[in-house]
């Protein structure tokens, strides 16, 4: 489902290159900034230009959040579970973690508040910042509730720490009304908002944005070294947004992505009704809870061999520990071949279920089905 970009790349290469072939805004292009912030209002979130820093994608966003924050040994309260290339982008920082639980409602605030103010009790520093993906979060696919957004930018005033949103996900959705961005509820200027192109139109077009208060932004600015993305690619972008073809585009990937979820789900509950997982509303993943015993590590490899791909879910974990999770992504494969690869998968757990009572299988179990 790539768009189809032939029109906009050839008015950027021909009518606007005398700037789409020049470098570029540091900030990025007036123009994409300004529909930048028409994107934000429609979620609820006002914001000027000045607001928005454009940037090589999402993650070179929560990179700049980092270097503007984070110094060696401070501490990033993240999920557990938790975007594993997130963890691997903070510890490339050389940060330490606080680990909190989720449910079906995300992450558990009451829980961060007890260990927020036991780190107050004994004296120790509060984290910097908190990184979370609200909407149909990465690896678990739920979505954290209105209650519980408005509480994190409370606590985050309290003990105050910044709020990383990264929100790629958000207009994936499979139906229901969208929930205001948490950034919406801050008006304090406590909450980095990370957005991007990659995983509602296409992932090879590098364009994300930054929205964050006037100060950050700036600061943020200062720190990039790439001097600017690619004016070129922030022109078709524009235009995309401006057509309203990113809009209908992604419609139309929300709609065949949620017939790839159905049939994951339906397939689950058919061939694998012993792993627990929670039907998402959007996105790209379903998180699976595996049977007592079994190692993802060691099913993520015999599936690999038996022609399946899934992911451990042990990367999703700061402490890379828990070994009791899979990721399955819906996103790239046909409904047919989901199925087919469900039943594959079925087999594969029967089997080293089966020769679990021969050679036990260590586990660290850990569960927000529950």
């Amino acid at each position: 489902m790539l768009p189809d970009i032939g029109e906009a790349a050839v008015q950027a290469a021909s009518v606007f290159r005398k700037t789409s072939l020049q470098y570029g805004p540091l900030r990025g292009l007036p123009e994409l900034r300004t529909e930048i912030v028409k994107l934000l209002g429609e979620d609820g979130v006002q914001a000027a230009i000045d607001n928005v820093l454009i940037v090589n994608g999402a993650k070179a966003g929560i990179e700049l959040a980092l270097k503007l924050f984070i110094e060696k040994g401070d501490t990033i309260i993240v999920t557990r579970p938790n975007y594993a290339t997130a963890l691997h982008i903070f510890r490339n920082h050389e940060a330490s973690f606080l680990e909190i639980g989720m449910d079906g409602d995300g992450l558990i605030p009451e829980e961060l508040e007890r260990k927020l103010n036991d780190l107050r009790i004994k004296g120790a520093a509060i984290p910097k910042l908190l990184y979370i993906v609200p909407d149909f979060h990465n690896p678990t696919g739920v979505t954290l509730s209105e209650a519980r957004r408005r509480r994190l930018v409370e606590l985050a005033g309290v003990f105050d720490f910044y709020i990383i949103e990264d929100d790629p996900y958000r207009h994936v959705t499979f139906g229901g009304p969208l929930l205001h961005p948490i950034h919406a509820f801050d008006n304090d200027g406590r909450v980095i908002g990370v957005g991007t192109v990659s995983k509602i139109f296409a992932p090879g077009i590098r364009i994300g944005w930054v929205h964050a208060s006037k100060d950050i932004i700036a600061r943020m600015a200062a720190m990039k070294s790439d001097g600017g993305c690619s004016p070129f690619i922030q022109y078709i972008v524009t235009s995309m947004l401006r057509s309203g073809e990113i809009k209908r585009h992604t419609q139309e990937l929300s709609a065949e992505l949620k017939v790839h979820h159905d049939t994951m789900v339906r397939a689950l509950q058919e061939f694998l009704p012993e792993l627990k997982f929670i039907p998402a509303r959007g996105g790209y993943y379903l998180w699976a809870q595996l049977p007592d015993g079994m190692d993802c590590d060691v099913l993520a490899t015999e599936a690999e061999q038996s022609g399946v791909t899934i992911f451990s879910g042990k990367p999703y974990f700061a402490d890379r520990k828990t070994a009791n999770f899979i990721r399955l992504c819906f996103s790239n494969s046909k409904p047919a071949e989901i199925e087919r690869g469900i039943n594959i998968l079925s087999d594969v757990v029967k089997r080293l279920h089966n020769s679990a009572n021969a050679t036990p299988m260590a586990t660290a179990s850990a569960s927000h089905f529950d």
